[in-house]
């Protein structure tokens, strides 16, 4: 079990993370060579995956389009959805609160054993601090060269288009 981070949100074995989604976002496909029916892939993975009791850390760019068609969207997901503001989550806190996500400030940060820290935010932090494991989104499959070992990218293209648990994404590390 993981106690409550530094931020004050709670992160547990049931915690997943996810980036990058951008449902409904009309151009996303070409950019990012997204499979025809990418936005049901994510939905069935996440709903596959999630649990109704699980917390989802989404890493950013959540969703773009119409007001109605987004909040239409968030019902079917899954778990209680923590929201870390991307470039593209432009709506106002009141349209997040009112879905029941909640927002997280970013850069949020979180012990989960003695020796390992984590740093969440949407884009990359650079320079990471040392002892630290970077998890974000936003570059997609475009990484740049200053990200290093320890930057872990969590946008979907990258991720079989799927939430990771928190646990197996730092496995490796532990």
């Amino acid at each position: 079990m993981i106690d409550l981070d530094e931020c004050g949100y709670p992160f547990n074995d049931s915690t997943w993370i996810i980036a990058d989604t951008h449902f409904f976002h009309a151009n996303i496909q070409q950019y990012c060579s997204r499979p025809a029916g990418w936005q049901d892939l994510i939905i069935e993975n996440w709903n596959r995956f999630i649990q109704p009791g699980d917390i989802v850390f989404h890493l950013g760019d959540l969703a773009l389009g119409k007001k109605e068609a987004c909040a239409a969207l968030i019902p079917q997901l899954k778990g209680k959805l923590y929201l870390i503001r991307g470039n593209h989550d432009r709506r106002g806190v009141a349209f997040y609160q009112n879905l029941g996500i909640t927002l997280v400030k970013a850069p949020c940060c979180i012990k989960p054993t003695p020796d390992l820290r984590l740093i969440f935010s949407h884009r990359p932090i650079v320079p990471l601090p040392p002892g630290m494991l970077n998890l974000h989104g936003h570059v997609h499959h475009n990484p740049t060269p200053e990200l290093g070992p320890r930057h872990i990218n969590l946008s979907i293209e990258v991720r079989a288009y799927r939430p990771w648990r928190l646990d197996d994404i730092l496995r490796p590390y532990r």
